[in-house]
C-alpha cells in the first residue's frame, strides 16, 4: 500500500498499539470457498485483488458490510430490501460492518440508532464500536441514544465535537476487530476533523474498502466548510487518492445523479462524465454503496 502522506499539524502522532486485538480468520477446507452471506443487502467486495506483501490470498472472507439508507428516489429499492422507511434525512447512509467469524460488529455514522439495533438483532452480532466520520448531526446524531442503550459502547472519531465521543482518534492510527484492520485517515475539507476509515483483511483476495463520509462521494465531494482548499486537495488527492485503486468507496450520502448532472453542465463535452451519468441513471434504485464502485473510478 502507498506510503501515508505526512499530515503535520493535523493531528498528534498515532499510538503504536492498536485499540483492539482479535483472532485470525479461520480458513475453510482446501479447495473450497466460504459460502456467500444470506443477507440480501450484504456486499461482496468485488473481484479485484489487493493484499499486503507476503502470504497468499485466502478464501475465507471475514468482512461483510450492511448498508442502510433513508428513503429517496435513488435508493428506494435498497431501503425496501432492509425494511427501511421514509425519514427526514432522506439521503444519508449508515453502515454496519460485520466480522463474520467473531460476530463482532462496528457501525459507521449512526443516523437512526433504533433502526441500527434492529439490524444488529436480526444479524445476531455484538455491536462494540461506532466510527463517526465527522460531527455533523446527520452523521452523529444517533450516538448519544445508542450509547445510552448500549453501555460500554466505544464511540470513536477525530473531532471532539462528535456527540458522545469516548476516545479521539488520530491520523494513521490502526484499529483491529477480528481479522479486519482499520486505518484512520484524517481527511479535512468538509470539516476540520473529518476522518475516513480504510478497512482491509490480511492476505484476502477481495479489495479493501474506505468509508469516506462527506469527504468523497460518487461524482463529487462534500462542501468545503472548515478547511483550506489545500487541505481538501491533500485529503482527496494525497490521502484518499493514494489508496489502492480497486478500493471500494462507501460514501455518506446518495448524491450520485446530482453530482454528475452538475458535472455535465460544467463540461457538456466531457465523454467520461456523459458515460458515467448514463451508468448512474441505469443504476437508479441501487444503493449508493453499490453505485460507488472502485476508487479508481471516483478520482
Amino acid at each position: 500500500m502507498a506510503q501515508l502522506p505526512s499530515r503535520e499539524g493535523f493531528a498528534e502522532d498515532a499510538p503504536q498499539r492498536p485499540a483492539w486485538r482479535g483472532r485470525t480468520c479461520v480458513r475453510p477446507p482446501p479447495g473450497t470457498r466460504a459460502p456467500p452471506p444470506a443477507h440480501a443487502c450484504s456486499l461482496r467486495r468485488g473481484a479485484g485483488r489487493w493484499r499486503r506483501p507476503g502470504g497468499a490470498p485466502r478464501s475465507a472472507r471475514a468482512l461483510r458490510i450492511v448498508p442502510w439508507a433513508h428513503l429517496c428516489p435513488a435508493v428506494s429499492q435498497a431501503v425496501r430490501a432492509v425494511g427501511g422507511r421514509a425519514q427526514p434525512l432522506r439521503d444519508n447512509y449508515m453502515y454496519l460492518v460485520i466480522e463474520e467469524h467473531t460476530r463482532e460488529a462496528v457501525a459507521v455514522d449512526v443516523a437512526v440508532p433504533k433502526r441500527l439495533l434492529e439490524i444488529v438483532g436480526r444479524e445476531g452480532v455484538s455491536l462494540t464500536t461506532v466510527l463517526t466520520t465527522h460531527h455533523h448531526w446527520d452523521h452523529a446524531r444517533g450516538n448519544a441514544e445508542l450509547a445510552r442503550l448500549r453501555p460500554g459502547l466505544a464511540v470513536l472519531g477525530a473531532d471532539e465535537r462528535i456527540c458522545a465521543l469516548t476516545r479521539r482518534l488520530v491520523h494513521g492510527e490502526e484499529l483491529q476487530f477480528g481479522a479486519i484492520h482499520v486505518r484512520c485517515l484524517l481527511t479535512p475539507g468538509h470539516t476540520s476533523g473529518h476522518m475516513s476509515y480504510f478497512l482491509w483483511e490480511e492476505d484476502c483476495p477481495d479489495p479493501p474498502a474506505v468509508f469516506s463520509g462527506d469527504a468523497l462521494s460518487v461524482g463529487g465531494c462534500g462542501l468545503r466548510l472548515e478547511s483550506t482548499a489545500q487541505q481538501m486537495y491533500q485529503s482527496l488527492v494525497e490521502t484518499l487518492g493514494t489508496l489502492p485503486p480497486e478500493t471500494k468507496v462507501f460514501c455518506g450520502h446518495e448524491h450520485t445523479l446530482g453530482n454528475l448532472e452538475f458535472a455535465q453542465k460544467v463540461e457538456p463535452g466531457n465523454d467520461h462524465v456523459r458515460a458515467k451519468l448514463s451508468w448512474a441513471k441505469e443504476g437508479a434504485g441501487l444503493s449508493g454503496a453499490e453505485l460507488s464502485g472502485a476508487l479508481e473510478t471516483r478520482l
